[in-house]
């Protein structure tokens, strides 16, 4: 009998639990370049109309509507829900509304924040990890690195993206870079973000929510320096 109802099991195929859960994602990446936008503020690199998510099942193409684009270098992979499975953090823009940090998993749109307000009004992502040591996981990004140079960390709640901090007088990118400078390293006490002074002469780092100057701008492009 117990033999019988396996074979049952089996041939009866997954649960309506196991057929809600999102499979597993592998890999994502953007897809269909488009000129529709053309804020060019990543200088020759494209905007994108889809995004492609590689999954345990197949793969997924989740396209926008005509009046929106990818406005990134790449669509980043983390955890942030913490259910051993990774979201999709990428820069969505609107043609009219600017841009806004969304979160994507294989059935679409999970979360994002409010897009700026504005056309051709950017935010760049600045690292992921848990910058809090509280065990969850935050997205940093500067919002209008060229203009307002504030450092924004958000946390993934259900469908929503929460604002835990947000700190003035600092940036990661200048226009027409095809690159966001700077990024996110451990010295041993924890995550820290390595970023530029809104004026690009000094570099910073974020560490339990307060900025520290650590030196001079080398010359050349922001990287993260060694600890």
């Amino acid at each position: 009998m117990r033999i019988l109802a396996l074979a049952l099991a089996v041939l009866a195929g997954p649960t309506l639990a196991e057929v809600s859960v999102s499979p597993r994602i592998l890999a994502a990446r953007l897809a269909e370049p488009t000129d529709r936008y053309g804020h060019a503020v990543l200088g020759e690199t494209p905007e994108w109309g889809a995004i492609q998510i590689d999954t345990v099942r197949g793969s997924v193409t989740i396209r926008l509507p005509e009046t929106r684009v990818f406005e990134d270098i790449e669509a980043r992979l983390a955890d942030l829900d913490g259910d051993g499975g990774p979201e999709v953090i990428v820069v969505e823009s609107d043609l009219s509304l600017g841009a806004s940090l969304a979160v994507y998993g294989p059935k679409g749109k999970i979360a994002a924040t409010q897009f700026i307000g504005q056309s051709n009004r950017w935010l760049a992502p600045a690292g992921i990890a848990d910058f809090d040591g509280d065990g969850r996981v935050e997205i940093a990004y500067v919002d209008r690195p060229h203009l307002l140079g504030e450092l924004v960390y958000v946390r993934l709640e259900g469908d929503r993206l929460v604002e835990t901090l947000r700190l003035p007088g600092l940036t990661n990118h200048r226009i027409g870079d095809d690159f966001i400078s700077g990024g996110v390293r451990d010295c041993g006490k924890g995550p820290e973000l390595i970023l530029a002074s809104k004026d690009w002469s000094r570099v910073l780092r974020v560490r339990d929510g307060v900025s520290e100057d650590i030196g001079p701008m080398p010359v050349g492009a922001l990287t993260v320096p060694a600890c």
